[in-house]
């Protein structure tokens, strides 16, 4: 017998349905499903284990745990600490690659 768990109020199967998939897509934050569906971190778990099997729910809550992707303040947090390629050649202007100074020239090697 199969248990079917009673959905949240106000949430359809495409919704329920939807708010699984972006829970499961890493790059969607607890903060985006709460924008467009008006649930939070707690109530998004506990969607999750009325609508997942005990062990696929296991497998989720062990990939989301602590994953900064899934928090767009860790995210954010993360991502102002640690500069990207593309920042550190824009510090450098000095050519279009962030190269360090070199006694060989473009003349000499022409």
């Amino acid at each position: 017998m199969a248990f079917e768990a009673a959905p949240l109020e106000g949430l359809d199967a495409a919704d329920t349905s939807q708010i699984i998939a972006m829970a499961w897509d890493d790059s969607t934050s607890f903060e985006a499903i709460a924008l467009n569906y008006g649930l939070d971190e707690t109530q998004v778990i506990a969607l999750m284990r009325q609508n997942l099997k005990a062990r696929s729910f296991q497998v989720w809550r062990q990939r989301v745990r602590g994953r900064s992707s899934k928090h767009a303040v860790k995210q954010a947090r993360q991502t102002a600490h640690t500069p990207t390629p593309a920042s550190l050649a824009l510090a450098d202007n000095t050519d279009e690659f962030p190269l360090r100074e070199s006694p060989v020239t473009r003349l000499s090697l022409e």
